[in-house]
């Protein structure tokens, strides 16, 4: 009896593992199946946040791929990057763009909006109360009435997109009359989780002190810096506000308006802030999971910052230091820009011999207003 007894215990035992085994085994299989896979992806790839600063020169132009599938295009850069943006959308299987907003109606924000209205399902456009005696915004007008998308005219406080972890808000412009047309533009937040981005096109002093008297929460992680980095945004009050620990700035190499100006390179400096240009870098691309920020440009990975916790501002960690030294080699600064680097850098090679200027020393650069470049890191 106790022998028939065990033999029963033994043979359940057996069957129960084998049933695990099978169990396990289909587990496995499962894992990896292609389809499954696919699916973990696609669910990893939707939770993301990707914005692109284009490099489309002396202009400007944001596309934002959100975590829920919509597209967001801020601005549309000058007439002649029609096709660089259409192809750089195009190229990421993007046909349709739920939000376009236009921060204010001069040539280097709206110059290719009329293309792109004719070329992409447009949803919704954003664009402040305020017009322009020019061709160029009477056309955009046309089109944005002939795509038949909704026209809103930005007002503070206005979400566009609010949930509980994605919010796109405006934040200004306040007033209705303002002496210079920058003032008018569009300037929004957009929050994801735990990460935020602020965009302000190219408003100036006046708006930020009007953002900031509304009482808005102006604390973020990317700045994208006004006014092409102009001396006349980027305020030393609204910047302490901000408190960025990434700043972009979109402007074109050796431009004739010298942006970013030396003024506003110092006061992003003073605040901590890495420094990102798409005069020095082409095509910058941030990454957000809602946690933490990727940072990416056309040549590849060179920011890998810390925590959004993290109270230091991120460093680079794929570019090296260069293997030779200040004694051995000098600087090169660039005249016009106003920034100094190792003559090994990649922008020396592209820039113009007018611009360039040697310097002995680290000290010599700096003591003359030169600041560094943020790619070399000299």
């Amino acid at each position: 009896m106790k022998k028939r007894l065990l033999a029963i215990i033994l043979a359940l035992m057996l069957m129960f593992t084998s049933a695990c085994s099978a169990v396990a085994a289909s587990d496995k299989k499962e894992t990896e199946n292609p389809a499954v896979q696919q699916t973990q992806k696609a669910e990893a790839e939707a939770s993301i946040l990707k914005v692109h600063f284009l490099d489309v020169g002396q202009a400007d132009c944001t596309l934002i791929q959100l975590p829920n599938g919509e597209e967001v295009l801020i601005d549309a850069g000058n007439r002649d990057d029609d096709e660089y943006i259409s192809g750089y959308i195009s190229g990421l299987g993007i046909d349709d763009i739920e939000y376009l907003v236009l921060t204010h109606p001069h040539e280097d924000h709206i110059g290719s909006a009329k293309y792109i209205l004719e070329n992409f399902e447009v949803d919704n456009v954003y664009m402040p109360d305020a017009a322009a005696d020019s061709n160029l915004y009477k056309d955009t007008m046309a089109a944005v009435k002939n795509s038949g998308a909704q026209l809103f005219y930005a007002k503070p406080g206005t979400y566009i997109i609010d949930t509980k972890d994605l919010k796109f808000e405006i934040l200004a412009p306040k007033s209705m009359y303002y002496s210079e047309l920058n003032e008018y533009s569009a300037v929004t937040r957009l929050d994801y989780m735990d990460t935020s981005f602020i965009f302000t096109g190219d408003a100036e002093s006046v708006s930020e002190l009007e953002m900031m008297g509304a009482g808005f929460n102006l604390n973020a992680d990317v700045l994208k810096v006004g006014h092409h980095g102009g001396r006349t945004s980027s305020s030393r009050n609204f910047l302490q506000a901000v408190t960025p620990e990434i700043s972009v700035i979109s402007c074109g190499e050796d431009n004739s308006y010298g942006h970013p100006h030396l003024e506003t390179l110092n006061r992003l400096t003073e605040t901590g802030s890495k420094i990102y240009r798409t005069d020095e870098l082409g095509t910058i691309v941030a990454v957000s999971d809602g946690q933490n920020i990727d940072m990416s440009s056309e040549e590849g990975s060179f920011l890998k910052p810390a925590s959004s916790e993290a109270s230091q501002p991120p460093v680079s960690i794929s570019v090296p230091a260069p293997s030779i030294t200040s004694s051995e080699t000098g600087y090169v600064g660039n005249r016009n820009s106003l920034v100094f680097h190792y003559p090994d850098c990649s922008s020396v090679s592209t820039m113009k011999e007018t611009n360039k200027v040697m310097f002995g020393n680290r000290q010599d650069a700096v003591n003359l207003g030169y600041t560094p470049c943020s790619r070399c890191n000299p």
